[in-house]
């Protein structure tokens, strides 16, 4: 009897889709849009592929092309294709994706060790393909090149707009705000900047400045309490009083971070530049009065470092005993903290704090002499703090170590 048997054709393996990501870059922040359509170009370019599979859209935005390091978008981009997440990356032209000749050579061809291959699309490159690797050399070249100029002239018109007093992309401080020609003030910061100026000179520090002003609710403008360094940046800031400081920093060709100008570049300063905030007499008063403090507080340093400074250790713990100074108080005092509480904790040791006046009065109940820094280096090796039983004891650098009781008393 006759049979017939089906026979189902073999079905060829599905082809796995190529993944593929896209990098897009712009210099400049300010250019969002362009970085926008970008991204949506390469979002519907991919996806229009079947055979595509979109691993993602990487970017950096207003970030130089010139070093790769300081592009977090493409670190990524290369951690993924590490990580063998992605097959071919595609780009709008080779100064997108760097302005470096060397790096962007030893990148591609480190990338087609591991057979991930970079389409140029300006340029219609494909550095997996035979000629990629000569045409990417020439034009990668001329990118470069391109870009030195570049700098060059953007440097040169900078310099320019200095040279007439203008600013370089000025940028709104507190206190101000750009208009396209000048700077115009800002009338609630300007009357919070007197108010720092005037709590300043009537004696307030600056951290009593910042709990008024967080008392009062005043915000940074970005909407963030002040903080001591906000605070005095405002000491800094020539602007308050109508002078205008250009160029105090300047970049190096194919550097990225700015360096503050200590004389390598001219400096240009514009006098009656704007309106002022306060007049410069005043200003100058804030500027003393900063000085005053700097000088008294190198004073206080040197003088309350501690008579006992290096010489008490905890009995407890071991431990060397640091020196504070409570400025809080009229008097400045100085105690005496165990190392080991002050940076763990009560529950790390028993030892609590030991005053220098009442440690003087000590000595000075058992000596008969009240002793000063020189002589405590000259006769004093060592000396213990035993908190349970209110003693020190002393270790002379000749002679027995003696006890000597704590007084007590208010010091």
């Amino acid at each position: 009897m006759r049979t017939v048997r089906r026979i189902q054709p073999i079905k060829s393996p599905c082809k796995p889709k190529l993944k593929v990501a896209a990098y897009a870059r712009v210099s400049d922040s300010r250019l969002h849009h362009s970085l926008s359509t970008q991204i949506s170009y390469y979002n519907r370019l991919i996806q229009a592929h079947p055979d595509w599979e979109l691993v993602g859209i990487y970017y950096d935005e207003g970030i130089s092309g010139k070093e790769q390091s300081n592009r977090q978008g493409f670190q990524n981009l290369i951690k993924d294709c590490d990580d063998g997440k992605i097959d071919r990356i595609i780009t709008k032209s080779i100064a997108r994706f760097g302005r470096n000749t060397v790096e962007l050579l030893t990148t591609v061809r480190q990338l087609r060790l591991k057979n991930i291959g970079v389409t140029f699309e300006k340029e219609n490159i494909d550095s997996l393909s035979s000629e990629g690797e000569l045409m990417l050399t020439l034009l990668a070249s001329v990118a470069q090149e391109e870009s030195q100029n570049l700098s060059e002239n953007i440097r040169w018109r900078i310099q320019k707009k200095f040279e007439k007093g203008i600013p370089h992309t000025p940028q709104d401080m507190y206190g101000y705000r750009w208009d396209g020609e000048q700077y115009q003030i800002e009338p609630n910061e300007a009357k919070v900047i007197r108010k720092v100026f005037k709590w300043y000179l009537d004696g307030d520090s600056v951290q009593q400045i910042v709990d008024k002003l967080n008392q009062e609710q005043v915000l940074t403008r970005l909407g963030n309490p002040f903080t001591v360094a906000s605070i005095r940046e405002f000491f800094n800031q020539e602007a308050y009083f109508g002078r205008l400081v250009l160029q105090k920093t300047y970049r190096e060709s194919f550097s990225r971070n700015p360096k503050r100008n200590k004389g390598q570049r001219n400096k240009y300063i514009i006098e009656n530049a704007h309106e002022p905030i306060v007049t410069k007499a005043y200003f100058d008063l804030v500027l003393h009065e900063k000085e005053r403090r700097y000088q008294l507080m190198s004073q206080e340093s040197h003088l309350n470092k501690g008579i006992f400074r290096d010489k008490i250790f905890c009995s407890e713990c071991g431990c060397l005993m640091i020196v504070k100074v409570d400025s809080k108080q009229v008097n400045k005092t100085v105690r005496y903290y165990c190392r080991t509480r002050n940076r763990f904790g009560a529950s790390s040791c028993l030892c609590r704090t030991l005053g220098e006046k009442r440690l003087l009065a000590s000595f000075k109940s058992k000596l008969g002499i009240v002793p000063d820094k020189e002589w405590v280096d000259i006769n004093i090796k060592q000396i213990e703090y035993d908190f349970g039983h209110r003693i020190i004891w002393v270790t002379p650098v000749k002679g027995r170590k003696y006890p000597i009781e704590i007084r007590e008393g208010r010091y």
